[in-house]
Parts: structure tokens; C-alpha cells; sequence
């Protein structure tokens, strides 16, 4: 019997922030991209994923979220960032096959 574990996975970005003229990357901060994403996990890997998206430019009122805003600075990791249960993946521009690598990634080794 297959033990599903449920994997969080978190793209913190700044919707302030800068960003590149040539729109390079994907704006996480768009509901389009968000709900892209996943749909796109949900079909590969159903519903063991959970992703949430957090906008470091929206008042940060959750302790999580004031304790990763606080991780990028003293890391001086690029946003947007994504993380796998609690652990820097990506720092700086990804894309969606590159998140859902990252997530592939994680759910061998954990198998």
C-alpha cells in the first residue's frame, strides 16, 4: 500500500517587487499563473501537492509568512522563490516545468 504524502509547496514572490522589462518569467503574482500551476500539479501528481502562493508585498499578518519574507533578506535569496516544504528550491525566475521538476524531484526521493 502507497503512503500519500502531502508535499507543500510555497512560491513566495514581491508583487511591488522589480520586475524585468522583457517580462522574462512567469508573474506568480497573477491568479492565471497560480491556478495554471495547479492545475497542472494536480494532474501529475493529484492531490498530494498542496501550493499556496505568498505575496511579500501584502501585509504580512501570518508568523509563516514574516519568518520567510524575513529568510530572503537574511539569505539575500531572488524572489519570486520556491519552496518545498519549507526548503529553498528555485531562488529567481522558473517556470512551471521547472516547478513541477522541482516537485518530481522531491516526490522520488521521498519514495
Amino acid at each position: 500500500m502507497e503512503i500519500k504524502h502531502t508535499i507543500q509547496v510555497t512560491i513566495v514572490d514581491d508583487s511591488m517587487g522589480e520586475k524585468c522589462d522583457a517580462h522574462c518569467g512567469i508573474d506568480w503574482s497573477s491568479a492565471e499563473a497560480i491556478s495554471l500551476a495547479t492545475k497542472r500539479i494536480k494532474d501529475r501528481f493529484g492531490n498530494r501537492i498542496q501550493l499556496e502562493y505568498l505575496d511579500l508585498a501584502k501585509s504580512i499578518t501570518n508568523h509563516h509568512a514574516l519568518e520567510l519574507s524575513q529568510q530572503v533578506k537574511d539569505k539575500n535569496l531572488s524572489l519570486p522563490l520556491l519552496l518545498i516544504d519549507g526548503q529553498p528550491r528555485i531562488s529567481g525566475q522558473f517556470d512551471i516545468r521547472q516547478l513541477l521538476d522541482a516537485i518530481e524531484a522531491e516526490v522520488e526521493i521521498r519514495t
